[in-house]
C-alpha cells in the first residue's frame, strides 16, 4: 500500500481503493466528504439533530464494515445515502412509528415554494426569510415517509428514479406521494398565503 500525502485531494475512487485495503486515513477523509451530508439527511427525518449525529455514527460503521464489497467504479455517496435511510427507517420501526416510504414535492428542476424575486428591498428580504420559516415548519408536520421524499428531491436534487431506488419503492408510488405531498404542503401554507396576499 503506497502512501498518500494528502488524502484530501484525492478522488472517491482512490479514497474508496485505499479504505478497502484497511487504510484508516482514507477511511477518514470518506467521513469527513460526506458526514455532514448524512448528519442533515438523518437529522431531517427523524426529526432531530441529536438523533441525526447517533445515525450518522451507525453509518459510517456499517460502511467501513462493507465498504471491502462496494463497487469502487460506481458512485460512493448514492450507496452512503441509502444506508443513511435505511439505517433511519429501522430506528423509527424500533420506536414504533409506522413508515412507509417516501416523496417528492417539486416540479422537475424547481425548488419548492419561493417569493419571485423581480427586485429586492428589505422588507422582501424579511419577508422571504419569513416565508422559509413557514415553509420548513409546514415541512417538519408532514409524515416521514412525504418529509424524507421531499428532502432528497429539493436538498439532494434526486430524480424520481433515483429516489425509488434508494427507498426501494416504484416510481408510481414515488408519484402519487409527491401529489399528496403538494398538497398536504399548500394546505398548511394556505392561510399564511392568504393573509400575505390581502392588501393592506
Amino acid at each position: 500500500m503506497y502512501k498518500v500525502k494528502n488524502y484530501k485531494e484525492q478522488d472517491d475512487i482512490t479514497l474508496i481503493k485505499l479504505a478497502q485495503k484497511g487504510d484508516e486515513k482514507a477511511f477518514e477523509e470518506i467521513v469527513n466528504r460526506y458526514s455532514n451530508r448524512v448528519i442533515n439527511l438523518a437529522a431531517r427525518i427523524m426529526g432531530s439533530r441529536d438523533d441525526g449525529w447517533d445515525i450518522a455514527q451507525e453509518v459510517f460503521i456499517s460502511v467501513w464494515r462493507n465498504i471491502k464489497s462496494f463497487d469502487s467504479t460506481k458512485n460512493l455517496y448514492p450507496w452512503i445515502r441509502k444506508i443513511t435511510v435505511n439505517a433511519c427507517y429501522e430506528e423509527l420501526r424500533k420506536r414504533g412509528k409506522g413508515l412507509e416510504s417516501s416523496l417528492d414535492d417539486v416540479e422537475d428542476g424547481e425548488p419548492s415554494i419561493d417569493v419571485p424575486d423581480e427586485k429586492y428591498s428589505p422588507e422582501d428580504t424579511f419577508d422571504k426569510i419569513e416565508l422559509n420559516e413557514v415553509i420548513e415548519k409546514a415541512l417538519e408536520t408532514l409524515p416521514e415517509h412525504y418529509r424524507v421524499t421531499l428532502w432528497l428531491r429539493v436538498i439532494e436534487n434526486l430524480t424520481y428514479e433515483e429516489i425509488a431506488e434508494t427507498l426501494n419503492i416504484n416510481i408510481g408510488t414515488v408519484k402519487s406521494r409527491i401529489n399528496m405531498a403538494r398538497k398536504l404542503m399548500r394546505d398548511r401554507l394556505k392561510y399564511y398565503l392568504e393573509v400575505k396576499d390581502e392588501p393592506s
